[in-house]
């Protein structure tokens, strides 16, 4: 049976593009309020090289009766694969098609947009955090947010996952790295596959040097010499 979670985003966003003609920023579908607050912070430049997030820190809210819809944590949980984890953080992991097939043992907490795994070693969070066109190509795409959280503290990661919403109901579903963010405490080096914003800042010859760096195959470290900006107000909301 066809889910109704891939025409409904497919559809927001549709309208949504329609009402936003003359808006600067690209409409965004978000599910987890304060998850997206956070990616702003993480994501800043490569959102705002991508046309989802303004120099003033506003972003245009598409429609968001998508929270009439709460199974999203269940469905992430069942169908989700886990394979988009790298390095060390796959390590602890043992294969497995679905988050819900994984026998690592610990506590698991579901909630309406996501869910945390508890265990020995590590915690992670898993939230559907927004609906966009990420790329531009007319394909809605959800973006998935994994924190993995090592116990003994140190480093931790954000990986932003791009998900294509499932088309049948009980579909596996695969996702993409986009974006790493690494953290250390409170200081976090944002990572980016296929960065629009380090290549605005390549692009300029008169741009100040930026350190290549790479966290994972292609993706590179996009946080650069940063630019004088006004003082913001912080995120502001701008609906349709």
């Amino acid at each position: 049976m066809p889910s109704p979670f891939r025409a409904l985003a497919g559809v927001l966003l549709a309208l949504a593009l329609l009402q936003a003609v003359g808006c600067t920023t690209r409409p965004v579908v978000v599910v987890e309020e304060d998850k997206f607050l956070l990616m702003t912070k993480n994501l800043t430049k490569e959102l705002q090289a991508r046309r989802l997030l303004g120099e003033d820190m506003s972003y245009t809210s598409a429609l968001s009766v998508t929270n009439m819809f709460k199974d999203y944590g269940p469905i992430l949980y069942r169908t989700l694969s886990p394979k988009f984890l790298e390095g060390e953080d796959a390590r602890f992991l043992p294969p497995a098609s679905s988050f819900s097939r994984m026998a690592i043992g610990g506590k698991v907490r579901g909630h309406d947009n996501g869910f945390t795994i508890d265990t020995s070693t590590h915690r992670i969070d898993v939230d559907l955090v927004a609906m966009v066109d990420w790329d531009e190509d007319g394909e809605t795409d959800w973006i998935v947010a994994c924190k993995v959280d090592p116990r003994r503290g140190g480093r931790s990661r954000t990986y932003y996952v791009l998900v294509r919403p499932p088309a049948e109901e009980g579909e596996s579903l695969t996702g993409s790295v986009a974006a790493v963010a690494e953290c250390f405490g409170a200081t976090c080096t944002p990572y980016v596959r296929e960065s629009k914003s380090f290549a605005k800042v390549s692009a300029d010859p008169s741009a100040p040097p930026t350190e290549v760096q790479e966290l994972l195959p292609g993706m590179q470290n996009v946080t650069g010499t940063p630019a004088p900006k006004p003082a913001s107000k912080g995120l502001e909301e701008r609906s349709l």
